[in-house]
Formats: C-alpha cells, sequence, structure tokens
C-alpha cells in the first residue's frame, strides 16, 4: 500500500476499549470500603471514609501497606490482600453491582467485532469472579494486578493488556473511575475517558471526563449511536446517579481521538482496517561487543531477520577493511552463530576516507565503479551489504550537498544493479529528514530518499541522537514519527522503510561541585546493559517519560579524590520505549524496526518486544 492510501484512509476506531473494572465496570468499592472497615476494626486501629477513598484505584499491595501504616494492621502484605479479597469476593458471588449501562457497553462493543480486556488491581481470582458471570469471549484479554510487576499509576498495566491483544496502547480507549487509574492510561498514552464514582474527577490533560458509561461519545468506541430507548434509559441511569448529562461535540471528540480537522470517523457498519503488522527486526552487531553479542544471539535469534556485522570500513575506492585491531578470528564465532541463528547476516561499511574523499570518490565515474566492484567482492560471502556513510552529513559542508546528492544516487543505483545481479540484498543505512523540501530545515537531504528508495531493499533510518551536547531526549516520540512520516511521502514503497531505534542513553554532567582533576569523565553513552549497572550502583529508580517515550534519572557521583561532585543526568531507551516505538512502527505500517546495538541491551527489551515481533 502506497504512503497516499495510507493518508487518504478514514481514520479507525480504536484498536481495542480496556476497561478498569473496580468502580467503572461493577461498584465494588463499597464493597472494599466495608472490608477495610472490617480488617481494621479487627486487626488495627481507626479507618475513616478519606482514608478509603485514597484507595481507589490503587494496587492491591500498594493498598496493603496503607492499611499497615495508617490503620495499623499487622499483618502480612499477601495476608492483608487476601483478606480483602475474600471478603469482596463473597459479596460478589451474592450479588454483582453493575454499572450503569456496563453490560450493555461490552454487548455493543462485541457485536461490533472491537476488543475488550479488563485492566484491573484487583487480583485474577477476583476478575474471573465478574467474569465468569459475562457470555464468553466477552473479554479477550484480562490483566489482573498480580500479573504486573508495577501496578496503577504506572503504564505497564494498560500496555501489558495493549500488547495482550497485539495493538498499539495509544490506539485504544481506556476507561476509569480513579485518578490512581487515569494516570496508568495517561501515561500508556491511551485515548482515556474517566468516568467517576466513589472519587470525584477533576478536568485535567489528557483524559475526558463524563458522567457515565452512557456519555462516552459512542463514535470514540467505534460504534453507532444508540437507540431511542437506550438513550432514553441512560439518561434515566444517570439521573439517578446524581450526574449531569454532557453532550460531547464533534471537536471535542476529534481532540479526544487526535483527529485532523475534516477527519472522517469510521463507524461499526464500515469494514475495520486490516490489524496492526508485526514488525520484522535487524540488528546491527558492533565489533566492540562481540561476545555479548554472540550470547544474545544464541538466545533472541529467532526474533532476529537481519544482522549487519559492524566491523567493514572503507579506506579508499578499492580497500574496504576492518574498522579496527581486530581479526578474521575475533569475528568468526559471532558470524557463526549469526548464520546458525537463520537470520540473513548483511554486514554494515562505514566510511573512514576522511572528509570530502568520499564524495570525490563517487563523483569520479571510474573511482565508482572501483569501489562498486569492491563492496559486491565483500557481499560475495554474506546475505548482502549495509552501506552507512555518513560523512556526507556530518563532516563534509552543507555547501557540497547539492553537488554530492546525484553522484550518491548514481553510486546507489549502480551498487543495487551489481549486487542484485549477484542476488544479493542492498540496504542503507542514512540520518533522518523531515520534509520533502532541500532547505537546511528538511534534515539531511543530500541522501535522497526518494530516489535511492527506487532501487534499494531497505532503508534503515537513524531515529535517534536528537539531543547529543546537552541534556535532552535520545529520541522523543513525536520526532521520530515526524521522521517516519517524511520518510513516508517520499519512499514510494512504505515496507522498504526501517526504523531504526536506539538501544543507549546519554549521561551528562548538570551540575558540578568542586575542582574535578583531569579525566573525570564527562558525557558518556551508556549502553541498556550500562544504564543497568549505574542504577544498582547508585540505587536509583528510573521514571518513564511518556512525553519522549524514555526513561530518566539523576544520581550523585563522588570522585575518588573526594574533591569534586558531580550532579549527572541520565536519559535512555528503556523496554518500554523500545516497544513505544516498535508500535509506531506498526501503526505507520513500515517494512521492520533495526536495533542499534546488539550487545547493548537487557532481557525486558527482547521480552517486551516478543509478542510484536514478526516470526521469522
Amino acid at each position: 500500500m502506497s504512503a497516499a492510501s495510507h493518508r487518504s484512509r478514514a481514520a479507525a476506531p480504536p484498536a481495542a476499549v480496556l476497561f478498569d473494572m473496580d468502580g467503572t465496570l461493577v461498584d465494588t468499592e463499597p464493597y472494599w470500603i466495608e472490608c477495610e472497615y472490617e480488617l481494621v476494626e479487627r486487626f488495627g486501629d481507626a479507618w475513616d471514609d478519606d482514608k478509603a477513598h485514597s484507595l481507589v484505584g490503587f494496587d492491591l499491595r500498594d493498598a496493603a501497606e496503607v492499611l499497615q501504616a495508617r490503620g495499623g494492621v499487622q499483618l502480612e502484605i499477601d495476608e492483608i490482600v487476601n483478606r480483602l479479597l475474600d471478603g469482596v469476593i463473597a459479596r460478589v458471588n451474592r450479588a454483582v453491582p453493575w454499572r450503569p449501562g456496563a453490560r450493555e457497553l461490552l454487548a455493543d462493543l462485541n457485536a461490533a467485532g472491537i476488543p475488550c480486556a479488563m485492566v484491573t488491581m484487583s487480583w485474577q481470582r477476583l476478575a474471573d469472579a465478574v467474569v465468569d458471570i459475562l457470555p464468553e469471549g466477552t473479554f479477550a484479554a484480562v490483566i489482573s494486578g498480580d500479573m504486573v510487576t508495577n501496578g496503577k499509576p504506572h503504564p505497564e498495566p494498560y500496555l501489558a493488556a495493549a500488547r495482550a491483544l497485539r495493538v498499539p496502547a495509544q490506539h485504544c480507549v481506556a476507561v476509569e473511575d480513579s485518578p490512581t487509574g487515569i494516570r496508568s492510561a495517561v501515561a500508556a498514552r491511551c485515548i482515556t475517558f474517566a468516568v467517576p464514582n466513589v472519587v470525584d474527577i477533576a478536568p485535567g490533560a489528557g483524559y475526558t471526563v463524563v458522567p457515565s458509561l452512557d456519555d462516552i461519545p459512542r463514535a470514540a468506541l467505534g460504534l453507532a449511536s444508540p437507540s431511542r430507548e437506550r438513550r432514553v434509559a441512560g439518561a434515566r441511569r444517570t439521573a439517578q446517579h446524581h450526574r449531569r448529562r454532557v453532550v460531547a461535540t464533534f471537536a471535542a471528540l476529534a481532540a479526544a481521538l487526535g483527529l485532523a480537522a475534516g477527519g472522517v470517523l469510521l463507524l461499526r457498519d464500515e469494514a475495520p482496517p486490516p490489524p496492526y503488522p508485526d514488525m520484522a527486526v535487524s540488528v546491527w552487531a558492533p565489533y566492540w561487543e562481540l561476545d555479548v553479542a554472540t550470547a544474545s544471539i544464541a538466545t533472541n535469534g529467532a526474533l532476529i531477520h537481519e544482522v549487519s556485522p559492524f566491523w567493514y570500513t572503507a579506506k579508499d575506492a578499492s580497500t574496504i577493511t576492518y574498522a579496527a585491531n581486530i581479526t578474521v578470528a575475533d569475528t568468526a564465532t559471532f558470524e557463526a552463530a549469526a548464520r546458525a541463528s537463520g537470520a540473513k547476516v548483511i554486514p554494515s561499511v562505514t566510511d573512514s576516507t576522511g572528509p570530502g574523499a568520499m564524495a570525490a570518490i563517487l563523483a569520479d565515474p571510474f573511482a565508482r565503479e572501483r569501489h562498486v566492484q569492491a563492496l559486491v567482492a565483500i557481499a560475495k560471502t554474506y546475505d548482502g551489504i549495509d552501506i552507512d556513510y555518513e560523512a556526507f552529513a556530518f563532516t563534509d559542508a552543507y555547501a557540497t550537498w547539492e553537488a554530492t546528492r546525484p553522484n550518491w544516487v548514481a553510486f546507489v543505483q549502480e551498487l543495487a544493479a551489481a549486487l542484485h545481479d549477484d542476488g544479493k540484498l542492498l540496504v542503507v543505512t542514512i540520518p533522518p529528514v523531515y520534509d520533502t523540501e532541500r532547505t537546511p530545515d528538511s534534515g539531511r537531504w543530500v541522501y535522497d530518499p526518494k530516489a535511492i528508495g527506487e532501487v534499494a531493499d531497505a532503508i534503515r533510518v537513524m531515529a535517534y541522537d536528537y539531543s547529543v551536547e546537552t541534556p535532552g531526549p535520545i529520541a522523543p516520540i513525536e520526532w521520530v514519527q515526524t521522521v517516519v512520516r517524511a520518510f513516508k511521502q517520499l519512499v514510494a514503497d512504505d515496507s522498504k522503510i526501517v526504523l531504526g531505534i536506539p538501544l543507549y542513553g546519554r549521561n551528562w554532567v548538570t551540575a558540578t561541585k568542586g575542582t574535578c582533576p583531569d579525566g573525570t569523565p564527562g558525557r558518556v553513552s551508556p549502553s541498556q546493559i550500562e544504564v543497568a549497572a549505574l542504577m544498582q550502583e547508585h540505587t536509583v529508580v528510573p521514571v518513564h517519560d511518556p512525553t519522549f517515550e524514555e526513561a530518566v534519572f539523576t544520581y550523585q557521583r563522588l570522585d575518588d579524590t573526594g574533591v569534586c561532585t558531580q550532579t549527572r543526568e541520565v536519559r535512555f531507551m528503556d523496554a518500554l520505549g523500545v516497544l513505544a516505538r516498535i508500535d509506531l512502527a506498526r501503526t505507520e505500517r513500515i517494512g521492520g524496526v533495526a536495533f542499534w546495538a546488539m550487545g547493548f541491551e537487557t532481557a525486558d527489551t527482547w521480552a517486551a518486544i516478543a509478542p510484536v515481533a514478526r516470526p521469522r
């Protein structure tokens, strides 16, 4: 499908609707509060409604800690949780207090073929007691508090539900009744509706407050308008619950769904779009991480489509050699592991000819031909070649780009023809562009994605290094989306676009106390593995920033001399950030993603992406 047809397609209904349970679908909050009072009266001190209301939406273990600290309940955490669950389940078994319109809404969504998931901080045995009462298949997934590491307000529960349904979280509608749950859904970038119950919810950024389930705009859920009888019944229920009915305008709905002006909503009587594709994963494997990369490919090779050994470099038109003091023996074990995994092996070749030298080679037709033949010779024992020539963009002067561009295009065309004659693939790795123009604000247009996209088999986009010299995001998600969409405007075949994803971070000095001796580290670029070690060393917990979809933390570094203290800020790509970028690639329906780099990553990254990685 062309980029143009992507852009012209009508806006789709939500990929799924994710419901909180307690207080949203079933009015069990009074049950919880009753059980809290009973527990405190039997094992603790005193309890009151303010304390009880403060726990609405909490992870059960977190609530148990509050009951220990503020209610004086001297029981173990899991014992508190299980006593609360026993009491609530007993009450649910006697009567399920459905929220007005809950069962009808679930039935309508199921009839429309829109997947639903339950996302609750109650444990599975309570969730099962509620789910078992509903028609089979009402929920395609259930995420409970005992299934996640981080409960609400962390985004993990909603991200887990989206993964279980194999859809991007930002294309899901979440329905919540508590401030804690709203924070979780908004942090996961869901389209969020708040339906207050026990606790009032003030308007805020990232969510829409409605008085009842019936007041969620039907179009926002991918449903047709309800019948007159349903609307009347809903209004009566709303009045009974002392809610003021509000009418959502189309402008408010468009804002909630992120639609452009003039967007068209796709309702239930229209064909749904095809499912989001899983992503083909490629990796670069740098020579300085070969031991770790070899172990990683042995464990994760089944998820990898292409491996690019990163140790070849061009010295001149005819000479391509190892980039560092390594030997064939150093690389043989990794190459054998890569081939054994079944992935295609496509080595990267970088440019170390010096400023302006490669541009001069490509400008000379005879030198260019020699260079093509040198690359084809390297490719003979592999599945293809990845060209990563960054000097044009980062070393050569901007004024040279106009002259370099057509020579570069001719080189890629000639190399592609020669490789294809040998049955080999051509991958080209280039920096970002931001539009279809050729101005100083257009990004690295010297690489001409439109022209090379016609002949290359894939274009890998280095969508990272947004902030280098000063603290800031590594690859803010909105910027990444801008880059991907610019490439989709330029490259005719979206399946050739491969999004580069960083598995590293930056560690900056933000303040210094004292005089630091020579050799004190300045800015460094730690891998995910190095970041994990740093967090353990300094006992810090990172915060996932949902605006940029990256993680951040600060710490104090005391120099060995004791006279220099640095305040350092670390921003890095955590597993949630990697998954967010893969979801973006899936949403944009491009060809795949590429990790920079293998050997940098922690195990949780592979665990996070496994559900959305395309089988080889």
